[in-house]
C-alpha cells in the first residue's frame, strides 16, 4: 500500500509545434470509449493541466479522470484537431464523402499544415509521499513507412519508455 498512488496529474500541456490550420485541442477519454472517433460532452477539454482522482476502490466512474491507485487503468488522451477547413465545396460528387482522413486530401489540405508536437509532464505522488516527474514529448503521426493520413487513416506502434524520477 506504501507505494501505490496518492496524487497523479498532468502540467504543463503545450503544442510544441502547432499546426498551420485548424484548432488542435486535447481531451480527456473514458477507457470504456477509448475505440470511439467521436468526442462527446462526457469528455474534458484539457487546457495546460488535468488532475486525476485516484480511488481504491474496484468499480470507479472512468467518464471522469480517474486512475487506479494500483495502476490498473491507463491513462487515455485524444488529440484532435478541430476546424481545418470551414465552408468548402468539394466538387467531385461521383464519390462520397468519408469523414477520415481521405477527406483532407479531397479538401487539398497538405499533411505539413497540420503536423503537431505536444509535450507534458506527469506527476506522481506516491502513498508515502516521495513525489516523481516524467516529461512526455509527442509528434501526431500523419505519415509512415509510405502510408499516410490521406489513405483514409494510419497506425503507428511505437515502443515507448518514459523514466520518471523522483524530485523530492
Amino acid at each position: 500500500m506504501q507505494k501505490t498512488l496518492k496524487e497523479v496529474s498532468i502540467k504543463n500541456i503545450k503544442f510544441d509545434k502547432a499546426p498551420s490550420v485548424g484548432t488542435p485541442k486535447l481531451y480527456y477519454k473514458n477507457i470504456n470509449n477509448f475505440a470511439s472517433s467521436s468526442l462527446g460532452d462526457e469528455n474534458l477539454a484539457i487546457e495546460n493541466e488535468l488532475n486525476f482522482n485516484v480511488t481504491g476502490n474496484d468499480e470507479a466512474d472512468l467518464s471522469t479522470p480517474t486512475l487506479y491507485n494500483n495502476c490498473a487503468n491507463p491513462i487515455v488522451l485524444s488529440y484532435v484537431n478541430e476546424y481545418i477547413k470551414n465552408d468548402y465545396t468539394i466538387t467531385d460528387t461521383s464519390n462520397p464523402i468519408t469523414y477520415n482522413g481521405s477527406l483532407l486530401k479531397r479538401c487539398q489540405v497538405p499533411i505539413d499544415s497540420i503536423n503537431c508536437n505536444i509535450s507534458f509532464d506527469i506527476y506522481i505522488t506516491n502513498n508515502k509521499d516521495e513525489k516523481y516527474k516524467c516529461s512526455v514529448h509527442l509528434s501526431i503521426p500523419y505519415e509512415k513507412d509510405g502510408s499516410s493520413i490521406y489513405d483514409g487513416s494510419i497506425t503507428v506502434k511505437d515502443t515507448t519508455n518514459f523514466s520518471f524520477y523522483r524530485y523530492e
